[in-house]
């Protein structure tokens, strides 16, 4: 994950400090603040988890948004 977040800057503050991520035990919640960013992201932690010889599950995988808009961009996960 460290390797996937390598060059995601992220646009999430707390307290002015950027998260770009939280983990629970095997769970890992990117965050993003736009879908383009979002896309970016899961793209390239796909691509980092292929270097790796893993792969993201997409039957496990959820976008969630606090917007009251839906998600419009498309966001691919493992192909």
């Amino acid at each position: 994950m460290v390797d996937a977040l390598n060059e995601h800057s992220g646009t999430i503050s707390i307290g002015r400090r950027i998260i770009t991520s939280l983990w629970f035990a095997d769970d890992i919640d990117g965050l993003a603040g736009s879908e383009e960013e979002l896309a970016r992201l899961v793209t390239n932690l796909g691509q980092t988890a292929s270097r790796y010889g893993m792969e993201i599950s997409a039957e496990k995988t959820k976008l969630i948004t606090n917007s009251a808009n839906p998600i419009t961009t498309r966001i691919i996960v493992a192909g």
